[in-house]
């Protein structure tokens, strides 16, 4: 059995009272033989003893609440027998006002939600719940004891067995030394269990993928953002604020689970050895602005539906091409028939599109069939007000009498009163309108069936083509981006070649201009005059002797 005290506001306690639903409780209870000095209505009452609580100003809570769950079915006598040990224990008296909420959720024993007002109307004196945790864990175990349910593991076996010696409860406080001892807990909350609970979150699977991102970051927290994500997580800022910074928050991208980064970090950071605690201040100044969590849940919950149906479809791939890369014909067709499928299905947003659409031609032939049934239920209406003798026998004396009036004859009149009289409508022409209104609503309802097959067949068309519009935008765009790699690609070589020819020409001019001077120079020695004994074109003797060139003579008394 576990208690638990919560002095606290009502605010919307009311409402989780009554709720009831998918996902949350089966039945709910307001067990009025349980009841006290309030009426069984929840919010009601809840506001009366909100009101008596207020009248002490120094009060600042308005109800104290109790959950009581058992391990198995309690009857009318063992929750009056709960209840008993709860007041004696914590001094509430009897003309405190008392509401009690039965739960019932179908895979467990039904818990119990009481309510108390925080102030006794006789005394005007707050009720005082010092150290409720202990001691509702001694009404725990005194309760299982009493009546016969095993004893629930406590991480207070001692405390609790100290405390029944101190009631005068010897014998009970020697079966509770005996109860099993909890393990501790790796340091969540009961929120954050409950939290998990809930999304189905691994939370093992959260805090290797935490530890490995810190690793992957180098343990540098400007760095941690993007391992993160790349890792599916998103940082989003908190309610809560510290030193006037939000708190960074962790949320997973698939099941939203929400949990403080800091708190997180420094816990696996613990388990892995490491010292030395993060501040939520230096955290949140390093990391820096963040959008709300409300923004980011919104983002995820938007994208999940097409990120997961990629994922999928990409699992769908990979099995496929490992499957006909080991051989296995038979099992990657049957991997591409399986993907073919799923990509056939339509989304949340299609299938609203197409119900619109269906919805859209049903109500159009309804607006038919209604206006058509209006016209028969006229005709019935009329034939029940001429259905009478006397009405019809007034018809034709009247319709008669104006005709004769008119100066026409006794025949005349006669004939008009007649076909007068046959025009009124009658039961027969209304049921004959009938018959043809319900021939013509079968006929109806087979060319709605009719239009609604060829909408439903236009939407898929329709889809098809956008899908195929769209594929071939992709594939367009995939080619623009490969042909701009490629170009970019083809500009990089062809600048890398055109610098290689540069520097290939420049090496050809300066091995000219060399291979030029050097002809020069040897030119210029073969010209120079030669001492004997001594080789011509010797460099030391050109740079010893300058140079004499001789010319041709010119003139008529020269001699050749």
């Amino acid at each position: 059995m576990i208690i638990i005290t919560t002095p606290r506001r009502i605010g919307e306690l009311s409402r989780h009272l009554g709720k009831t639903g998918r996902g949350s409780n089966k039945e709910v209870l307001v067990r009025a033989d349980m009841i006290r000095d309030v009426p069984a209505d929840t919010a009601l009452a809840l506001r009366i003893m909100a009101a008596i609580a207020r009248q002490n100003r120094r009060v600042t809570r308005d109800i104290a609440h109790l959950k009581i769950s058992p391990k198995v079915p309690l009857g009318p006598e063992g929750l009056e027998r709960v209840l008993a040990v709860y007041e004696e224990e914590y001094g509430i008296p009897f003309d405190c006002p008392r509401h009690v909420v039965e739960h019932r959720k179908g895979d467990r024993a039904p818990h119990f939600h009481v309510n108390y007002a925080m102030v006794a109307p006789g005394s005007g004196k707050a009720l005082r719940f010092v150290r409720s945790t202990e001691r509702d864990e001694m009404i725990a175990r005194r309760l299982e004891i009493e009546l016969g349910e095993g004893l629930t593991p406590s991480l207070r076996v001692d405390r609790v067995a100290q405390l029944l010696r101190e009631r005068g409860l010897p014998e009970l406080a020697e079966i509770a030394a005996t109860g099993p001892v909890a393990e501790k807990r790796a340091g969540r909350s009961k929120a954050e269990r409950q939290q998990a609970n809930r999304l189905e979150t691994d939370l093992d699977l959260v805090d290797a993928r935490l530890l490995e991102a810190w690793r992957r970051s180098g343990e540098d927290i400007r760095k941690l953002p993007v391992e993160l994500e790349k890792l599916g997580f998103r940082l989003a800022g908190g309610d809560k604020r510290i030193a006037g910074a939000p708190i960074v928050r962790l949320l997973d991208s698939e099941t939203l689970f929400a949990d403080s980064l800091t708190r997180n970090l420094n816990r696996v950071r613990k388990g892995a050895g490491d010292r030395g605690p993060l501040q939520e201040p230096q955290v949140a100044a390093i990391i820096g602005a963040l959008p709300s969590e409300a923004i980011v849940k919104a983002e995820l919950r938007k994208d999940a539906p097409q990120r997961s149906a990629s994922d999928l479809l990409g699992e769908f791939d990979r099995l496929a091409a490992e499957t006909d890369l080991d051989g296995e014909r038979e099992e990657a067709a049957k991997a591409r028939q399986g993907r073919d499928r799923l990509a056939a299905r339509l989304t949340g947003e299609e299938q609203k599109d197409l119900r619109e659409r269906q919805k859209l031609v049903r109500a159009r032939y309804r607006e038919r069939d209604r206006i058509r049934r209006a016209r028969v239920n006229r005709a019935f209406v009329t034939a029940k007000l001429f259905a009478g003798r006397d009405i019809r026998k007034a018809a034709f004396y009247i319709v008669a009498v104006g005709v004769l009036a008119t100066g026409a004859g006794l025949i005349a009149a006669l004939a008009a009163a007649g076909v007068a009289v046959a025009a009124i409508p009658s039961f027969t022409s209304a049921k004959r309108l009938r018959a043809a209104s319900d021939q013509a609503a079968a006929l109806d309802r087979a060319e709605m069936d009719r239009a609604v097959r060829d909408e439903t067949q236009r939407f898929f068309r329709e889809r098809a083509i956008a899908r195929r519009v769209a594929e071939q935008e992709q594939r367009a765009r995939e080619q623009r981006m490969r042909a701009a790699q490629a170009n970019r690609q083809h500009m990089a070589q062809a600048e890398m070649l055109r610098r290689q020819q540069q520097q290939i020409q420049r090496q050809r001019q300066r091995n000219e201009m060399e291979a030029l001077a050097r002809r020069r120079t040897h030119q210029a020695a073969r010209l120079m005059p030669q001492p004997s004994g001594q080789a011509p074109g010797n460099p030391a003797q050109v740079a010893r002797q300058p140079a004499v060139l001789r010319q041709r003579p010119r003139g008529g008394g020269v001699e050749r």
